[in-house]
């Protein structure tokens, strides 16, 4: 046998064994590829819930009920009041218009900021996803809770 009908040969015995294996379902893509791994959580996100923390996402989605989209059974430290509403600081420009739109929500207006572009309000926690679908809106996060440190003399 020469070394050319050699080379043949085993160019002749991986094309048979690669039809074999692609036959009985392999493939020469990767398993990320060809399975249909579902998106994560975040990845399955709309644009307006990408504005939105997750902390106060999770309580949304406890609010809803959907437990299947829950990352964590744990409570958030989201402060959420006797009528379900979120402390929450929504980041945007702030405007007299976007103001009572967030007012039309059934909002409480906390505190505006027009130097840091914040507006911190109690907002009902299934209204936040619509509030975040607003184009002037650009993030939503839990408000800031003032902390003091007591010394003891």
């Amino acid at each position: 046998m020469k070394l050319s009908d050699g080379i043949v040969l085993r160019a002749a015995q991986v094309a048979l064994l690669t039809v074999a294996w692609v036959a009985a379902g392999g493939s020469s893509c990767s398993a990320r590829q060809t399975s249909r791994v579902p998106p994560s959580e975040k990845e399955a996100r709309t644009a307006a819930q990408q504005k939105i923390d997750s902390q106060i996402l999770q309580e949304i989605y406890r609010k809803r009920g959907q437990a299947d989209k829950l990352v964590s059974p744990e409570p958030t430290l989201v402060r959420i009041d006797a009528r379900g509403r979120a402390l929450i600081d929504i980041r945007a420009k702030v405007t007299t218009d976007l103001v009572n739109r967030i007012k039309k929500r059934g909002a409480v207006i906390v505190s505006t900021d027009v130097k840091y572009d914040s507006i911190i309000a109690r907002v009902p926690l299934l209204e936040i996803e619509r509030l975040a679908s607003d184009p002037a809106v650009r993030s939503i996060i839990p408000a800031a809770e003032a902390t003091t440190v007591r010394h003891q003399s």
